[in-house]
């Protein structure tokens, strides 16, 4: 059985996993490490904007990519230590959730709320605009 038809199997989930690690084991660890690395990026690019809430966005997604990071690389060490309760592959599946959730509501506010918050942002920049200045 390849390391794919075994993410769909419960009792890959949910039995102690051997004390060698599995492919599966280092495709999740790659996972964590790209999320972490795409999280240190987006926390480089966010500085680099002068939009406000196209900043905020991307330091949802920066906070959101570092916390999976983190979260998935100290799993990975519980594992490689095979530590017995935090080595188990439910962790990885709790983690991917938790960051699905937190994406979909980030997703929810790029839907519902983003556009009016750039509008509102641009008035108050040509608001600011013609307003004296206090020097």
């Amino acid at each position: 059985m390849n390391s794919l038809t075994k993410l769909f199997d419960y009792y890959f989930w949910l039995t102690q996993p051997s004390s060698f690690l599995a492919r599966a084991d280092y495709l999740f660890a790659y996972f964590f490490v790209g999320c972490l690395a795409l999280g240190i990026i987006l926390g480089f690019s966010k500085k680099a904007l002068h939009n406000q809430i196209t900043a905020k966005v991307i330091a949802r997604f920066y906070h959101l990519l570092l916390t999976i990071g983190f979260c998935g690389l100290l799993w990975f060490g519980f594992r490689f230590e095979n530590t017995p309760i935090f080595a188990l592959r439910y962790w990885p599946a709790i983690i991917l959730l938790i960051g699905l959730i937190w994406a979909l509501f980030i997703l929810k506010y790029l839907v519902f709320n983003y556009r009016s918050e750039v509008k509102m942002y641009k008035q108050e920049l040509l608001k600011n605009k013609y307003l004296p200045s206090s020097k």
